[in-house]
């Protein structure tokens, strides 16, 4: 690949790019995000070993505790990549959602007008006309088109239709998605994505809504100035694992009793300078029970790092465990364990997440109860 694109992908810390004795060659490494992103004028493909609709199932019940995104509803087909397989499903939920029209809602607006309408702010009379009657400032609730659920739905298409690899078909439907919602305003790139809660009133959104929130998440890569790196999207394998796990064990722990607790803030010395937060730590009456730590991918090829090991025991003497577990994405390492020397027992579990819904939930459920059964609480 030219320079260009191998500078690009270690600025925007895509990768670890070295290069060889061959010219324009590079050996990479440390790939920490999958997708599409322009870089100097090439678009660089960024495929998942994990087959995308698996991919999606995790980001779903990672976002809503659930498998919200089903293979047959949203079409996420097996060979597909990431951004057609995604931009495929929002264009598919926009459109149904949007049948009907789109969704209109009341918007509390402030306005000054010739007359009186809704609620006359007195104080900003005072200060702004300085006594003068007209013309007067108000609040109203005015029943519109321009509302949260509209503007992330019209924010996500755009975007879509910005980035590189999204077919031709869906980028003609994705226009007339926008078409619908002329007049709705855009989210501003870098801006905070509204949190829309499904209810009654927005209930036909309810798929979409997710899909356009995973959209403008931040995953994406805007084009800045004097950047190489352009237009794309990409997410982050690790945190997508990570999630996903955590939400996963926090329900399948329901039934031991007491609270799974992400990133629990602690301090491994006395001073309570050195800062400490395990993944995840299973709390009962206050007490760590249980302590884990999650792990995308073995960085050290053939065997898991010394680091992940040193770290873990670190936690359980903190906590004074006899057992601390370290939960990887099943590679080429076979699960088994490690028995510290005058310390604790470090157990290491892999997760087949190429798996089929139903057998991945499974070995959740094994993980939970081989976790907790020993020192099962019940609620």
């Amino acid at each position: 690949m030219p320079r260009e694109v191998a500078a690009g992908l270690v600025a925007a810390r895509i990768a670890d790019v070295s290069p060889t004795f061959v010219d324009d060659e590079y050996r990479v490494s440390g790939v920490r995000k999958v997708g599409v992103v322009r870089i100097a004028g090439h678009d660089v493909w960024i495929r998942p070993k994990t087959p995308v609709r698996r991919l999606f199932a995790m980001l779903g019940y990672a976002r809503a505790g659930s498998a919200i995104w089903e293979d047959e509803d949203f079409g996420f087909a097996a060979d597909e990549d990431l951004v057609p397989a995604l931009a495929h499903a929002f264009e598919r939920q926009a459109s149904r959602a949007l049948a009907g029209g789109a969704l209109r809602g009341y918007v509390t607006r402030d306005d000054a007008l010739p007359l009186v309408r809704g609620r006359w702010r007195i104080g900003d009379q005072l200060t702004r006309r300085g006594g003068q009657p007209l013309p007067v400032e108000v609040s109203f609730d005015d029943y519109v088109g321009d509302i949260e659920e509209n503007q992330l739905v019209l924010s996500a298409a755009t975007r879509l239709l910005r980035l590189p690899g999204v077919p031709a078909d869906v980028v003609g439907r994705l226009r007339r998605v926008v078409r619908v919602l002329d007049g709705v305003t855009l989210i501003p790139v870098g801006a905070p994505v509204p949190v829309v809660r499904s209810d009654r009133r927005n209930v036909r959104y309810s798929a979409v809504l997710p899909l356009a929130s995973l959209v403008l998440s931040g995953a994406s890569v805007e084009q800045r100035a004097g950047s190489l790196v352009g237009a794309g999207f990409l997410v982050d394998m690790w945190s997508v694992f990570e999630d996903f796990v955590t939400a996963a064990l926090r329900e399948a722990f329901r039934p031991y009793g007491g609270e799974l607790v992400a990133q629990y803030s602690s301090t491994l010395d006395v001073e309570g300078a050195v800062k400490i937060a395990p993944d995840l730590v299973w709390l009962v009456d206050g007490e760590v029970r249980a302590c884990i730590d999650v792990k995308y991918k073995v960085e050290k090829h053939g065997q898991y790092p010394n680091a992940d090991l040193y770290q873990m025991a670190a936690y359980c003497r903190r906590f004074g465990l006899d057992a601390g577990h370290l939960v990887y994405a099943e590679g080429q390492e076979p699960e088994g364990g490690a028995q510290i020397l005058n310390g604790p027992s470090i157990r290491r579990h892999a997760l087949r997440i190429d798996a089929a819904p139903h057998v991945l939930s499974e070995q959740i459920g094994d993980l939970s109860q081989l976790i907790a059964r020993p020192l099962r609480v019940l609620a």
